[in-house]
């Protein structure tokens, strides 16, 4: 038996808990994808090795005149063969797809925007899982990086999905803690043509030296959720940060821990903004905390007509929807994300929430 894993299948296995350590140890290979799909049998094997994937399993074949068990089994073809690091050695003849290969393969089922959301998760240090009672977990480091994915996309050659991930990966994150810092980021940096604020967002979560306050310790190190870059020398500040404060800024002791975060990176020129669930849902909040910011940044004002502000609210507003929708689990496609008209989607049925809203991010 040998089987290739792919597409929801592999992402599924990427975002196993008990499986967060062996992924980031286990050897990676390239090859040609096998020319059989697994029979009953075989799967039958492959879940009681991994027993919680969701069936029918999406494998990957080289060989389209053989589509496996219906029911239990979803056949996709490719005639590429396969890179080095494109696959991940699970077990003795189950291997999934690499996150720099999943991309690719996922990229012509999701919008552009669904396809960016899911890099965030790639490159940042959680992974959705809603077993779980937060909705996710934290990782010990990003599955994959911009760079590495680039490489990917080169020795793959002219690939279907590829040309999709070359767009996208420019507008995703790396650093992400959580979802919803990663559709925090996609609202603040994203251009107004998908609803964006447009802002140069330069790092998630990276750290910032500070000096500790009313402390014998000495410096120490912050880490912003979203950082964005001051533009010129005669900003008012050196740069701005952005906070989303999940439930875990809800635990004894969070506030004032909070409050001597943002007093150090204030006290180094950087002004930090918290938003909670609430505040990020209120788009006229929202508005005017970025234009505050914008300010802050040495940004000039936007001097736009109403017709075009209007268009461009309405763009936001559409954004806004649309990531609320996306959970990271049930994927739209085509048929979400913002029309260039500005026109805002209106959705006939209620979202499902299968990630908590307030899955957090950790310091």
């Amino acid at each position: 038996m040998d089987t290739l894993l792919s597409h929801t299948t592999a992402l599924e296995l990427l975002r196993s808990y008990a499986l967060r350590r062996r992924l980031m140890r286990c050897p990676r290979t390239g090859a040609e994808p096998p020319a059989l799909p697994p029979n009953r049998e075989d799967v039958e094997l492959i879940v009681q090795r991994l027993p919680d994937l969701t069936l029918p399993l999406h494998v990957t074949v080289n060989n389209r005149n053989h589509r496996g068990p219906r029911g239990v089994v979803t056949t996709h073809v490719t005639n590429v063969f396969l890179p080095p690091d494109s696959t991940i050695v699970i077990a003795k003849g189950i291997r999934c797809v690499s996150p720099e290969y999943l991309v690719v393969q996922m990229a012509p089922m999701l919008s552009l925007l669904e396809l960016v959301f899911l890099l965030g998760e790639m490159l940042g240090t959680y992974a959705i899982c809603p077993s779980n009672e937060d909705g996710m977990f934290t990782r010990e480091a990003p599955l994959t990086t911009k760079k590495r994915i680039l490489a990917h996309l080169d020795a793959l050659g002219p690939s279907r999905g590829a040309g999709l991930v070359r767009r996208a990966l420019p507008l995703a994150c790396e650093g992400s803690a959580s979802p919803y810092e990663t559709k925090l980021s996609m609202r603040l940096g994203l251009k107004p043509a998908l609803g964006g604020y447009h802002l140069n967002v330069l790092a998630m979560n990276e750290p910032i030296k500070v000096a500790h306050l009313g402390s014998r310790l000495g410096e120490g190190v912050r880490k912003p959720d979203v950082l964005l870059g001051a533009c010129k020398a005669s900003a008012p500040y050196s740069g701005v940060s952005f906070d989303y404060n999940g439930r875990v800024h809800e635990l004894p002791g969070s506030l004032e821990r909070d409050i001597r975060r943002q007093n150090e990176l204030l006290a180094i020129g950087f002004k930090n903004y918290v938003l909670t669930k609430a505040l990020y849902d209120d788009l006229d909040y929202m508005d005017d905390i970025v234009a505050r910011a914008r300010i802050d940044l040495g940004l000039p004002r936007l001097h736009l007509m109403s017709d075009e502000s209007m268009r461009r609210r309405r763009l936001r507003l559409a954004l806004y929807l649309e990531l609320e929708r996306m959970d990271g689990v049930t994927w739209h496609g085509k048929e979400s994300g913002p029309c260039a008209e500005g026109v805002c989607p209106v959705y006939e049925e209620p979202f499902v929430e299968v990630v908590p809203v307030e899955a957090y991010g950790l310091e």
